[in-house]
Parts: structure tokens; C-alpha cells; sequence
């Protein structure tokens, strides 16, 4: 028997409302005990072309951040003396700096939720701007520790976040090359910038050097802009089932779509209790789009009757930017159709409704500074693997959605429905406000304090802190040490900026190892090495030694940043990952905010071969302390696979 029509509707929108979906008469905590509607929200990588021009974009940016943020020791004996502070006391400034730059990391996920890169890359720029070019007129220690420290410290956490996780959205299979280029800018910057600053600061100071540094945020500003909106889709499935009724009111508030429903299905799709925080419930609460878009949650037991067959609707809303569509993402939406339309050929009749703008006309100018404005329904941090640095085709969740899926149904979206959470139609509907569901539910997500209960994670954590109290330790006070022990001058503006050139080949060498070693391995190797080299660095003041060390800590602190994720998935899963991360942050920058203040007091007390001993020391202990973290979380996990079988168990007697 020939299959039943099957009918397209594709309808051109001036306005991006909310595609109708199933609306889920559940009074859980989520909304207050108004009804819940759930739709899949996803966004398509380009795989290339504009996403190139992102990756060079980011790469600037991060080379710029990192290139003033963690080489303010080449400022130092300048700012010292013009401002009569002590060279020990003066690194708080900076540690506030950088500390800020990692504790508000959830903070900036939220409002990058919420606003879109974009926007906060721009606004990142100008509030780091701002704040160190009021610190060009800065006149006491205090001034400079609430400019130069915490405000430009929060404008570089906006960009730092931007930077480092827009271009894995614009790639799948090229992901971990992209984002290997544009955080290599990083170690770059350290290197070039370093040299810089110590010129500059010997011909005109300081604050002059400060107002590039200003300017050169400045900048930022600009190539944010390339940060454009990605084509996105709202999918939702529906299916009208004569059993029960569902009015689809996109533009109803929940409380009068609780007035409209007689019977809706109430299993599978929501928690019944959810855990709670700044107002909002955790990715975790939340089924995947798969779930959702592929009706994967039991469904109720229809009541007795005539037999009538339900109709599937499955509606792709394209949330395009203000451009439009290009005739290219046109053609992924026609083959997600088609492709759409083959899975679900079993149905009686399958409705497939594509609601996309038309490519609006521009001149040439206008297209090369078309400025677009945030897609409202993008929900970027509601990923699984947003903070994923490795390789995806590694991660089990990667193969799983392939597998599972035949090749003649595949779309090429298949991965970006397996990790991205469903959003609520009140939460897609918000417009108004900073603090919306959008944010609440990120900073609900990363700061969720359930992985703090398992004592493998608390060793992660304690690893974090301690690594970054002797973290700056090098970068900040190694050209004072090294002038004070009578190296010349002109190797010691360098030192930082070998650090930084050897830090760049660590980040893309040990990467690449970590796809082939265990990583906990390889990342408490790297720690113990460099704190071995740190505390051994004041052994001996010949020049060569002092390369080497430098060559040496440089390549092998890189894996703090680079094998982080890839550690965290191997332990706690991807689903883990954006809570461990948003936890892991705050520890490492409470570590940045003890690390050069500490160093200093100690170099006023013992000198700074003792200084340099116990940074090297914490970090040693960071690296010493993951040893056994790895037997930990195996057996928490066959603990919690335990207790799961006995309470299958349980309901099977039952």
C-alpha cells in the first residue's frame, strides 16, 4: 500500500514567533504550576566559510586579553616606583584581575545566554576600556585595585567567555582544529605583548602603556562584530491524538493555555521535582532535544474507543538572523525536510511546516557591515559539550547519535539534537529583563553544588586552587627575580615571552596526546614537572638554565587549560561538564587571588628562591593530589550503578 501524502508547508515570517508545540499540563516547580510547553532549540554550524573569519576574529581577541591580562610583571618596578608601592604588595592588583576573570565565568555564561556573543564580547570591550583608562590617571593603590582589579578584571571574563566558546558553535567535524587556533592566540600574546610592554614602558611609561593596552581593548569592539548569528531552528513534534486535546496558542500566556487544555499527556517529559536554584532548574532537569523532537519518553495508555490513527506534525521554525537565510543554509533546511519527511513515513499522514525569512536585498556595504541583531531564541549555553575543547568524534555521545540513526534518515543534525536541552516556551518567550529564565537557568546549571558531595570531585577542585596559587608566580615575578640576581635586562623582558611561545606548543602537543594517553595521566605528569622546574628555578641564575626552566614551565602548565575538559567528561560524563566547569572556575580564580600576593610576602620574609619554591611546591600538589581522584569517581560510580540495579530491583518485585 503506497504511503500517504505527504504535506509541506514552507510560510515566509516577517516576525520570529514561537513555533507551536506540545503543551504539557504538568504542575511541576519548573513554572510555577502552570502548564510547561517544550520545544527543541538547536543551532547549525557553518563548517566553514563566515565561521573562518570568527576563529581569526577569536583568535585576535583571546591574543589581546591574555596579552595584557597575564603579563603585568613587565609593568611592575615601573609602576612601583612611580606610584611609591612595594613590588610585593603591587601584584594584588593584578591577581584581583585575574581572579575576577575566572570567578565570574558563570556570571558571563548567563548573560551570553541571555544576550548573545556578541553583545557581550562588545560589552566586555568597553567595560575593559573604560576601566583601564581610568586607571591611566590612577594615583593610589586602591583605585587601582578597583579599576585595573575588578572591573577590568569582569570585562575580561566577557570576552574571555566569548571568545573561547563561540567558534566550537560554528564547527562539528573541524571543532577541535578551530578551537586550538583561536586559544593558541593566548600563549601568543603572553609572548608578544610581554616584549611590548617592556619596551614601551621603558620609553614612555607606565600609563602610556596602560593607554594602549586601553586602546587595544578598544579594538575588541570591533571584532566582536564578527561574532554574527547562526541559523537556528526551533523543532517540536506534535501529535494529535483523539484521546486528548491540545490547542496550539503560541502567543497565549500560560495562564490562559491552562484554561484551553481539557487532557494532555502528563508522563516523560519534565521531572516531577526538580532541584532548584537562583529560581530556576538545571540543564540536568531537562530532556535533550532528541528526546523530544524523536518522542523518545513513554507516553500514556489511550482510553478505549474508536480506533483512530493520530497525525504527526513535526514543525522547524528557522530562526534566521536579520539577513536571512543564505541559499546555502536554504539547502540543509530543504534536505532536513526531505530527510524529515523519510523517518517518519510509518505515520498515517506527517505535516512538516518550515517557517523561514527571505534573504533580504543589500548592497555590497551593506552586506560586508550588516550588523544583525541576536537571534532572541538562541539558547547557546542549554549545550551539553559547550565547553568541550577535544575532539568530538571521541565523545560517546557523538558516536551514539550516529549510530542510532540510519543513513538515509540522517540530517547532519543529529549530534546537535543529542546535546542541546529542551527549552520551555515561557523561557523562549522572555524579552525583557537581564536576570530571565535564560540566565537563572545557567547560573542553576554551573553552579548546582551535587558534584561537590563526591569526594573525587572536591580533589579536582582542590587541584584547581592549589595549581593557580603558584600559577602566576612565574609570569608575574620571574624579570624582577632574574634582574635582581644580575641577569641583563634585556633577557629578562623575554623570559615571559619564551613562556608564553613554549605555552602555544603545549596547548596544541599535549592536546593532541590526550586523544591518545589517559588524560589524568598526562595532566599530573605536566603538573609535577612544572613544579618540579619552578622550585628548582632558583638553583642556578645562568642564562641558559633560566631559558630552559621557562621553555619548560611554559609547555607543561598549558594542560591547566587544556586537558580540563577532557579530564572532567572522562570522569563525570558530558552531561557534567558545564556544572564541573562553573564550580572548577571559581576555585581556580579563589587560587589566581592568593597566588602573586602570597609570593610576595614570602619574598619579603625569605627572599624570592623561597617564594618561587612554595609556588612550585602548590603546584606540585595540584598534580600530586588528582593521583587518586580516578579510583574515586570509579568507585562513586559503581556505587550510584548499585544502587540504581537495587531499586530497579525493588520495583520489579513490586
Amino acid at each position: 500500500m503506497p504511503p500517504k501524502p505527504i504535506l509541506v508547508k514552507t510560510e515566509t515570517r516577517k516576525s520570529l514567533l514561537l513555533t507551536p508545540s506540545r503543551v504539557v499540563s504538568r504542575p511541576d516547580n519548573l513554572e510555577g504550576g502552570e502548564e510547561t510547553e517544550i520545544a527543541a532549540q538547536i543551532s547549525v554550524p557553518q563548517e566553514g566559510g563566515w565561521g573562518w573569519v570568527v576563529v581569526a576574529a577569536s583568535f585576535t581577541i583571546i591574543f589581546i586579553l591574555d596579552g595584557v591580562a597575564f603579563t603585568f610583571g613587565s609593568l611592575l618596578n615601573d609602576m612601583s616606583t612611580d606610584l611609591n608601592i612595594s613590588v610585593s604588595t603591587l601584584p594584588l592588583v593584578n591577581s584581583i584581575a585575574v581572579a575576577i576573570y575566572f570567578m565570574m565565568g558563570p556570571l558571563a555564561s548567563a548573560l551570553i545566554n541571555r544576550f548573545g556573543f556578541r553583545a557581550c564580547a562588545m560589552s566586555g570591550s568597553i567595560i575593559s576600556s573604560f576601566s583601564l583608562l581610568t586607571s591611566y590617571f590612577s594615583t593610589n593603590f586602591a583605585t587601582l585595585c578597583v579599576f585595573y582589579g575588578f572591573f577590568a578584571g569582569f570585562g575580561y571574563c566577557l570576552i574571555n567567555m566569548t571568545g573561547s566558546l563561540v567558534v566550537g558553535f560554528y564547527f562539528e567535524k573541524l571543532r577541535s582544529i578551530a578551537l586550538a587556533i583561536a586559544t593558541t592566540g593566548s600563549s601568543l600574546g603572553v609572548t608578544v605583548l610581554s616584549s611590548v610592554n617592556v619596551r614601551l614602558s621603558k620609553l614612555a611609561g607606565w600609563r602610556a602603556t596602560t593607554l594602549f593596552h586601553s586602546g587595544l581593548f578598544g579594538l575588541i569592539f570591533f571584532f566582536g562584530m564578527a561574532y554574527q548569528p547562526l541559523l537556528s531552528f526551533t523543532v517540536a513534534k506534535t501529535t494529535e491524538d483523539p484521546t486528548r486535546t491540545v490547542t496550539y496558542l503560541p502567543n497565549l500566556s500560560a495562564a490562559a493555555l491552562k484554561n484551553t487544555v481539557s487532557r494532555t499527556r502528563t508522563e516523560g517529559i519534565m521531572p516531577t521535582t526538580t532541584e532548584r536554584l537562583f529560581g530556576a532548574a538545571s540543564n540536568a532537569n531537562f530532556p535533550t532535544a532528541a528526546a523530544v523532537v524523536d518522542d523518545l519518553v513513554p507516553s500514556t495508555t489511550t482510553q478505549a474507543g474508536p480506533s483512530t490513527a493520530a497525525v504527526s506534525k513535526i514543525t522547524l521554525t528557522a530562526n534566521a538572523p536579520q539577513g536571512g537565510i543564505s541559499p546555502r543554509q536554504l539547502k540543509q533546511v530543504q534536505s532536513i525536510v526531505s530527510k524529515s519527511s523519510m523517518q517518519d513515513k510509518s505515520k498515517k499522514t506527517v505535516e512538516l511546516t518550515v517557517n523561514i525569512e527571505q534573504p533580504k536585498k543589500a548592497s555590497f556595504w551593506g552586506r560586508l557591515f550588516r550588523w544583525e541583531e541576536h537571534v532572541p531564541q538562541s539558547r547557546p549555553m542549554y549545550r551539553d559539550d559547550v565547553f568541550y575543547d577535544g575532539k568530538l568524534q571521541k565523545l560517546p555521545a557523538y558516536q551514539k547519535s550516529k549510530m542510532d540513526t540510519t543513513a538515509e534518515a540522517k540530517t547532519g543534525l543529529e549530534y546537535q539534537l543529542a546535546v542541546s536541552r529542551a527549552a520551555t516556551a515561557v523561557d523562549l518567550r522572555e524579552r525583557r529583563g537581564v536576570f530571565t529564565t535564560a540566565a537563572r537557568r545557567v547560573l542553576a546549571t554551573m553552579m548546582d553544588p551535587k558534584l561537590l558531595r563526591k569526594s573525587s570531585f572536591w580533589c579536582l577542585c582542590t587541584a584547581g586552587f592549589l595549581i593557580y596559587v603558584g600559577f602566576l608566580v612565574p609570569y608575574v615575578f620571574i624579570q624582577t627575580r632574574n634582574q635582581d640576581a644580575g641577569i641583563p635586562a634585556q633577557h629578562c623582558s623575554l623570559f615571559v615571552s619564551v613562556m608564553g611561545l613554549s605555552n602555544a606548543f603545549g596547548r596544541l602537543s599535549l592536546g593532541t596526546l590526550a586523544l591518545k594517553v589517559e588524560p589524568t595521566n598526562l595532566f599530573i605528569m605536566a603538573m609535577l614537572i612544572a613544579g618540579i622546574g619552578t622550585m628548582c628555578s632558583g638553583l642556578s641564575y645562568n642564562l641558559y638554565f633560566q631559558y630552559s626552566y621557562c621553555v619548560i614551565y611554559g609547555f607543561f602548565i598549558s594542560c591547566m587549560a587544556s586537558l580540563r575538559s577532557l579530564i572532567i567528561v572522562s570522569l563525570y560524563g558530558l552531561d557534567n561538564l558545564t556544572n564541573a566547569t562553573g564550580i572548577m572556575l571559581l576555585f581556580q580564580g579563589l587560587g589566581s587571588f592568593f597566588s602573586a600576593p602570597v609570593a610576595g610576602l614570602i619574598k619579603n620574609l625569605f627572599g624570592f628562591p623561597v617564594a618561587f619554591m612554595v609556588a612550585g611546591l602548590f603546584i606540585s600538589l595540584g598534580g600530586l593530589i588528582i593521583i587518586p581522584m580516578k579510583k574515586l569517581a570509579q568507585r562513586e560510580k559503581r556505587a550510584i550503578d548499585m544502587n540504581q540495579k537495587q531499586a530497579n530491583t525493588g520495583k520489579t518485585d513490586k
